[in-house]
């Protein structure tokens, strides 16, 4: 365990070495040029604040991961976000990033209580629910790994049986989802008094969505063990864990670097909601220097130090939830992101559920082909059959005051409900 001296050291040097990479390419940003001049690394921790912040356009405009990969001859692959704000983030990682990506997802599993060899259920998405099929690769991994996907975007009582099913079958396991799916089980299971062999499952995590304590405590109160929060995404892998129920999230250091900072861009003070910026000390193809995530974060003064923080106390970013259709079946909202995932022409969307039952999506980008639009009918139809939808093609969302773009809204009725 290296000393909080050593830690700073040890971090100055992976970011200075960052800043050296990036600022020696061609697409450098003129500041990264600037500090790939300084020779102390205790100096980068002084000019670190000023560097410029990335954001999900900025990636898009100035650093798209096809000009990236082909630019600078680069082995690794292009990927893309779910995109939880209605923008899929497209990026690239260099192979040395997808090992610490893999690496990152089964130290913490292996923290939280996960143990080679153990069954793991993950409520999750379905690849068929936008019409694809999953490759042999990844088949074959799942097989290896005792993966169990069921699929969580079209929520039912069928759905709770499978994963049952699966916990009963191959019983210990670990629990992985959606928070909002996660919820949705656990509910069903104490509401219709449904039990399992104490010791079923031995750990639960979830991904993609926010986690509220009361969440938590309904799951345990299902299941017999609580809901610890994994805090990532597909940019940057897993970011920060929850290794015990009640604790903070501990930030993967020396893999990341992460900032909370407020809305002029300054550090924000322990216990202060700011915006999240988080660095990469490994990613050599898509700068993720100063990566805004676009969610909201604070940590309490034990856990920042001179090398920075390394946990947090607190985490306010998006939750997508589920939302039920006309006819009564119930979807997650995340499914939207994977569906446009497929579509590079969408730059933003918002999907708004009428009244009526129809479904409005309005799309900024470029406008399908009759072509491309039959495909996103079909593709849509897989979960959606005979609900009907209308694209509109606009100028910009509306957004919030606070300059977020809501993904997903349920029309009110006039009374408000």
């Amino acid at each position: 365990m290296l000393s909080p001296e050593e830690q700073r050291q040890d971090l100055a040097r992976r970011l200075l070495a960052q800043i050296r990479h990036f600022g020696a390419r061609a697409d450098a940003l003129p500041e990264w040029r600037e500090a790939a001049r300084i020779q102390d690394p205790d100096e980068l921790w002084r000019a670190w604040p000023d560097l410029p912040v990335m954001t999900k356009r900025m990636f898009e405009e100035r650093f798209p991961a096809a000009e990236i990969q082909e630019r600078f001859h680069l082995a690794g692959k292009i990927s893309a976000s779910g995109g939880s704000t209605g923008e899929p983030t497209r990026f690239f990682h260099d192979t040395g990033m997808l090992r610490a990506s893999v690496a990152a997802n089964v130290f913490t599993r292996v923290r939280m209580g996960w143990r080679p060899g153990m069954a793991t259920v993950i409520l999750w998405g379905s690849e068929r629910d936008i019409g694809r099929q999953v490759g042999w690769r990844a088949r074959a991994n799942s097989a290896l790994l005792r993966d169990y996907m069921v699929d969580g975007y079209h929520l039912n009582h069928a759905t709770v049986e499978r994963v049952l099913e699966i916990i009963r079958a191959q019983r210990p396991v670990a629990f992985y989802g959606f928070t909002s799916m996660l919820e949705f089980v656990a509910r069903t299971v104490v509401e219709e008094g449904m039990r399992l062999p104490g010791g079923s499952v031995r750990v639960a995590w979830n991904g993609g969505e926010m986690l509220f304590p009361e969440q938590s405590r309904l799951f345990e109160q299902a299941f017999g063990v609580p809901i610890l929060n994994r805090y990532g995404g597909r940019e940057l892998s897993a970011m920060a864990c929850q290794f015990q129920a009640g604790g903070p999230l501990q930030v993967l250091r020396p893999w990341l670097f992460c900032e909370v900072v407020r809305e002029d861009g300054r550090p924000a003070a322990p216990g202060e909601t700011g915006r999240l910026l988080w660095t990469s000390t490994i990613c050599r193809g898509t700068p993720f220097l100063r990566y805004d995530v676009e969610d909201l974060g604070a940590f309490a003064p034990p856990h920042l130090t001179d090398a920075g923080i390394t946990a947090l106390s607190e985490l306010r970013g998006r939750t997508a939830g589920l939302f039920r259709l006309p006819d009564g079946r119930t979807i997650n909202n995340l499914y939207w992101n994977h569906l446009f995932k497929e579509f590079p022409e969408v730059r933003h969307f918002q999907v708004v559920y009428l009244r009526s039952g129809e479904i409005r999506i309005s799309l900024v980008g470029t406008p399908f082909s009759e072509n491309r639009e039959s495909l996103f009918r079909s593709m849509a139809a897989h979960l959606l059959a005979g609900i009907p939808l209308k694209l509109l093609w606009v100028e910009q969302v509306p957004r919030t005051v606070q300059s977020k773009l809501i993904q997903v809204i349920r029309e009110t009725s006039p009374e408000g409900d």
